[in-house]
């Protein structure tokens, strides 16, 4: 009988308790197993050549060499290397756990503040989520200014592109709609910043982050892009030209109401097991829009955005649906499925996204 090999872990922290409870997490999972243990960047750095994990859990605020340090000296290594951030939220946890997005950590997780880790059922449902759908997830080496350049190893994934019904007539959209996760934050960045600048419609962003975290990247979007980028709150009133980034830790959804498009949060159970879920959003907004809707899947693990992106495109003839290539997403389990499930009509590289957006934006197709 053929067994399968176990996943193997590294945990990088510098208190003996959390990784305990790590440790007590991780191995109660029979596909799982910490191989060993570092409490200092400097240390993992040498276990990392040593044991060749398949994903390192690391703290990032570490004595003699910290998270960042290491994370860089890793990927120098191993430009794969499958790496989750481990922040408290603090102000100061959460711009360095950005950080380490930007520098290629596969993801960042939210460390609860209690002391025993292993007493929040939450933490410990993403974390072992998230080690479980790692494995069946390709990291790619993205190309964001140089679409024609192909890996030499790279074979693309086959899939049908929807073709825009005989019926459509282009027209100006009313709302876009972007669903993102595990790389997210930087094709964000990369998007916002070539939008056109006259931006006459909301967009609504919906991007798998924990509570904590968003608001500081609505902020480093609007930074970067100059566009308003703001963390959406409860009952705030649509306006054009916004830019709405999902809170943390709730469901974003849009509704008519009496005194226009309003922003709702839901304190819902998680979806896809998400929260924000970009079902939720997409759904919401079908329902308060209807037509000429634009809708962007970008990089990210799972499939959420899959059934609602069915439901838009059933809906109305002219919503559209756009998803990022397999070449240039970090992870492509997000647009992969939309794209798999024959529901897009562009499926683009990140350098051309924004581009054939303004065109869409402007009534022309791509």
């Amino acid at each position: 009988m053929l067994t399968t090999a176990k996943q193997k872990i590294m945990i990088v922290d510098d208190s003996v308790v959390v990784r305990g409870s790590l440790r007590q997490i991780i191995e109660k999972e029979n596909d799982l197993e910490v191989v060993t243990t570092a409490i200092n960047g400097k240390i993992a750095l040498q276990q990392y050549q040593n044991y060749k994990p398949d994903v390192t859990i690391m703290d990032i605020e570490m004595p003699e060499m910290d998270g960042i340090e290491c994370l860089t000296e890793i990927l120098k290594i191993n430009p794969q290397a499958r790496i989750i951030m481990c922040s408290s939220l603090t102000q100061k946890g959460t711009a360095l756990a950005m950080k380490a997005l930007s520098l290629g950590a596969f993801e960042c997780l939210s460390k609860p503040t209690t002391t025993h880790i292993d007493s929040s059922d939450e933490f410990k449902t993403n974390l072992v989520r998230l080690l479980k759908n790692i494995k069946e997830s390709p990291i790619q080496q993205p190309i964001i200014n140089n679409a024609a350049e192909i890996r030499k190893d790279f074979k693309p994934s086959i899939f049908e592109l929807r073709p825009y019904p005989t019926s459509f007539i282009a027209q100006i959209p009313k709302v876009l709609a972007i669903g993102s996760s595990t790389g997210g934050p930087n094709a964000l960045i990369e998007i916002i910043s070539n939008i056109r600048k006259d931006l006459n419609i909301p967009v609504f962003i919906t991007q798998h982050m924990p509570k904590g975290f968003t608001k500081l990247l609505a902020d480093n979007l609007s930074k970067k892009s100059n566009h308003s980028v703001i963390e959406a709150k409860n009952e705030m009133r649509v306006k054009k030209g916004q830019i709405y980034l999902a809170a943390g830790g709730m469901h974003m959804t849009v509704e008519k109401t009496t005194t226009g498009m309003t922003i709702f949060l839901k304190d819902d159970p998680p979806v896809n097991f998400c929260k924000p879920a970009v079902d939720v959003m997409m759904d919401s907004i079908v329902k308060a829009y209807q037509t000429n809707i634009i809708g962007l899947i970008l990089t990210g693990m799972g499939d959420d955005g899959l059934r609602s992106c069915q439901r838009m495109i059933e809906h109305n003839d002219k919503n559209i649906l756009i998803a990022q290539d397999e070449i240039t997403s970090i992870v492509w389990g997000m647009p992969g499925a939309v794209a798999m499930a024959g529901l897009c009509h562009h499926v683009i590289p990140m350098s051309n996204i924004a581009s054939s957006l303004n065109k869409l934006l402007n009534g022309q197709r791509p």
